[in-house]
């Protein structure tokens, strides 16, 4: 029988983290391995996993900073005696994220591998983030990072390897074979993020301020009390529409011409950014933060471009550019595609499988191509791209550059 792997993650829900840990643990199942599964016991994409054996552990957030460190120190030490009575020394424990340095410690107590998959270390308080990032290079063996702008942050003094995410066949089975919904006399711009000022979600109201005849569809990780809560005091423009987490964002691609990320980059760098991801196999352009490893994904001027949050005149202007060349929205729309092609669940579940047989000291009977970044070469057809973002003349004839004067309001 294969070793047992025993995963741990802090907080079951929709974001990009667990989304991720499902693939790796459904890629590890069909490889025949025994899987338990430690997280909170919330409703997200680590729910109803077949062929893994879930265990539940208390963890909630709360608005309180203190009240959510109480909350998180005490969910360590439930998952810390847990997993001290109950692991063996033959288990590989796989730690998704930083967060759950008990499980670490425990693991390492009883004498088993460990693994860290790491998304991100934008953690605070710093303090906390040093702790976490100390314990993960005392007791890991292994680390698999999504990004290698994350790797090169991280400082992690272990054997790593980059792994870029994926996305599930079916899910890109759906978006190859959707056609556009897009609403023919309207431009709608969209967002999936957290219910986070850092994640910019201010900066994309701004731009529907200055944008009146766009669309702009912002979907939040929250409930909608939340959301009402978080925006009691801000004025919502009419053009913009807000909606709660969603389990299906495959309507939200359908309908949507470009899809941003805002996030502020002196407050959370993105690491990776799978609604990038998914947007791009729906042919959509996309803008995205200047650094990080979401500004890895995207090539600035191929498949969308690199814009900080708070240039909201820039971010309007190549959103109107988009709107009204036609033909750079074609190329930027097949540029997306066809990146996104090079992100491969193949590659992906290779990599994961590789890195733990690595740590088992089980050799490969080959190498895997593709594995580290699961990239492959590719002409992309490029723009004729100016960053001069004090008009809207570039790239927009002079017919409906009048028309993009009248879109941007002063």
């Amino acid at each position: 029988m294969k070793t047992k792997i025993v995963a741990v993650h802090l907080l079951n829900d929709y974001s990009g983290s667990p989304f991720v840990l499902r693939q790796s643990l459904e890629a590890l199942v069909k490889q025949g391995y025994a899987v338990d599964l430690y997280t909170a016991g919330n409703d997200g994409f680590l729910s109803n996993i077949a062929g893994i054996n879930t265990q539940a552990i208390f963890y909630k957030w709360n608005k309180i900073k203190l009240v959510t460190l109480f909350l998180f120190l005490f969910s360590q030490a439930t998952v810390f005696f847990k997993l001290l009575f109950n692991l063996n020394k033959k288990d590989v424990v796989y730690i998704n994220s930083l967060l759950p340095l008990g499980a670490a410690i425990a693991a390492k107590l009883r004498g088993c591998r460990v693994v860290y998959h790491i998304h991100e270390v934008s953690v605070k308080p710093a303090a906390l983030k040093n702790a976490l990032v100390n314990v993960a290079n005392f007791t890991a063996n292994a680390g698999v990072f999504v990004s290698n702008d994350l790797a090169a942050r991280t400082h992690f003094t272990k054997s790593n390897k980059v792994i870029y995410n994926s996305l599930p066949v079916d899910f890109i089975a759906t978006a190859k074979n959707s056609a556009f919904d897009t609403d023919v006399n309207s431009f709608t711009v969209l967002m999936a993020c957290s219910l986070k000022t850092y994640k910019g979600v201010f900066e994309f109201i701004e731009c529907a301020e200055k944008l009146p005849r766009f669309k702009f569809t912002l979907v939040l990780n929250s409930s909608k009390e939340e959301i009402k809560n978080f925006f009691s005091t801000a004025k919502i423009p009419a053009n913009v529409t807000l909606y709660a987490a969603q389990k299906n964002m495959h309507p939200f691609y359908s309908k949507a011409n470009v899809v941003m990320n805002l996030s502020r980059p002196e407050e959370w760098v993105e690491t990776f950014g799978m609604t990038i991801l998914e947007a791009m196999y729906y042919k959509k352009p996309v803008i995205v933060p200047t650094v990080g490893g979401i500004a890895e994904i995207v090539t600035d001027g191929l498949q969308g471009f690199h814009i900080n949050s708070t240039n909201t005149k820039e971010l309007c202007t190549r959103l109107v550019e988009m709107a009204v060349d036609k033909q750079m929205y074609q190329i930027l729309s097949a540029n997306a595609f066809a990146r996104a092609n090079q992100f491969s669940q193949e590659a992906f579940s290779a990599g994961i499988v590789e890195t733990l047989e690595g740590v088992l000291g089980i050799e490969q009977e080959q190498p895997i191509e593709g594995v580290k970044n699961g990239l492959a070469g590719k002409n992309f057809q490029k723009i004729d791209k100016k960053k001069n973002a004090k008009s809207v003349k570039p790239l927009i004839n002079k017919e409906s550059g009048v028309l993009a004067q009248q879109w941007l309001t002063r």
